[in-house]
């Protein structure tokens, strides 16, 4: 398998879930976030801010959502089986990234990405 991209958003979904109190409604909103990596047989690689040209796969997950994926709280497989993880592109490489998502190296990556799309503390 060579290399694909997918990439990763963090935003509106379009359903209709407790927001934060203070969160703008709608698409598009502030604090939308997205960023991408490769994906390989060995998994992901280092994710960089953005999406480069035409991903393999796409997936979208509400702020409230990912908080949750964030501390362990949902899996993203049940996110998708629910509906609340909407996806677009390759449905083999979905399956694959959510296969993924249940080994214990995922709460690893979780943090590591979270520290590389952080980027440097500020001074």
């Amino acid at each position: 398998m060579s290399p694909a991209v997918v990439c990763f958003q963090i935003g509106d979904t379009g359903r209709q879930r407790s927001r934060r109190p203070g969160a703008p409604d709608g698409p598009g909103r502030a604090g939308s976030l997205l960023w991408s990596c490769e994906w390989s047989e060995d998994g992901p690689g280092q994710p960089r801010p953005g999406c480069d040209g035409e991903p393999a796969l796409s997936l979208l997950l509400s702020p409230d959502d990912a908080d949750l994926v964030g501390r362990g709280e949902l899996a993203p497989s049940v996110a998708f089986m629910q509906g609340r993880l909407k996806t677009t592109g390759d449905n083999g490489l979905l399956l694959r990234v959510l296969a993924w998502t249940a080994r214990p190296a995922f709460a690893d990556a979780l943090e590591q990405w979270r520290q590389a799309l952080a980027g440097p503390p500020a001074p």
